[in-house]
């Protein structure tokens, strides 16, 4: 085991934060003691292909200074190095999306994020595995967070396409409720063994833990821990509707939504029976359309914390 630790950097998370704080922690964790190496990123994607070389030196612990984008492509270059153990991970959080720090209560840059490391307890976490059509061909991915389909899949595929960054989580909501009226929800197949539902979806959220989109909690079964996916599927509204059911979407009460169902599962399969493509994102990057199908990797990686 290499006793160093090996950072992922992306200098552009939190609108440049990141740059501006690497050489601060670089010196802490010197005079503390820690050995380390990092790869800062340069470009979408980069941080996939820095894990997957850097699993090549099986690191002590290998950690994402970002946001939730970043720690989900280095989770998944850990994935695609075929590692023989589950490999241990961290993060820094620094991006404008921080959900999965939310939920396992990770703090931000100072003396309570060295002491958790400095602790270095951690737990087995859930992963999931995911196949969707990319350009033109299968493609799979993995996921530490939630993933969305319908609408999920349609906002985060127009972020994605803006020349702008969000620079906060009230700037997504405001992008959320912008294109409401625009969407028209496509007619979909939700399969998972001992159960089918079929007709037009507002949106379907497929959960290892239980916030996204900058604190919504559409998954509030979530556990990272558990034997499943929390599952949360909204039938068609009427995009006033929806707007009037928005503190379902945050206050953890989405089950007694009349539209709405919620189950658990280990394998879901999600596919369209319309014309219109039902798209997909996974911890808020656009990765393309359905057929879906999302199966449960239990105890995929270690999480300090």
């Amino acid at each position: 085991m290499n006793n160093r630790l090996f950072f992922v950097v992306n200098p552009a998370a939190g609108n440049g934060k990141a740059k501006k704080l690497w050489p601060e922690v670089q010196s802490s964790l010197q005079s503390k003691g820690w050995l380390f190496d990092f790869v800062e990123t340069t470009c979408k994607g980069d941080g996939i292909r820095i894990a997957r070389e850097a699993a090549a030196k099986n690191y002590k612990c290998y950690l994402s200074i970002g946001g939730d984008g970043t720690y989900h492509e280095m989770i998944n270059g850990l994935m695609q190095a075929g590692l023989s153990t589950p490999p241990t991970t961290f993060l820094l959080p620094v991006g404008t999306g921080n959900d999965f720090v939310r939920q396992h209560k990770i703090p931000k840059w100072g003396d309570a994020w060295l002491q958790m490391l400095e602790r270095f307890q951690t737990k087995s976490h859930n992963l999931g595995f995911l196949s969707y059509v990319g350009d033109h061909q299968k493609e799979t991915r993995y996921f530490i967070n939630v993933a969305g389909l319908f609408y999920d899949g349609y906002i985060v595929r127009a972020v994605t396409l803006r020349k702008k960054p969000i620079r906060s989580s009230v700037q997504y909501l405001i992008l959320i409720l912008k294109f409401l009226f625009r969407y028209r929800p496509p007619k979909g197949r939700i399969s998972w063994p001992g159960g089918q539902m079929e007709g037009a979806y507002y949106t379907a959220n497929i959960g290892i833990c239980r916030y996204s989109g900058g604190g919504m909690c559409f998954v509030p079964h979530a556990n990272p821990f558990g034997d499943g996916f929390a599952v949360t599927v909204s039938k068609k509204m009427h995009p006033i509707r929806v707007l009037l059911s928005t503190p379902y979407f945050y206050n953890g009460k989405v089950a007694r939504h009349g539209k709405i169902t919620c189950l658990e599962t280990e394998r879901i399969l999600i596919e369209p029976t319309g014309e219109e493509e039902i798209l997909v994102e996974a911890d808020g990057e656009y990765l393309g359309k359905a057929p879906c199908e999302l199966i449960l990797k239990k105890k995929g990686f270690l999480l300090v914390c």
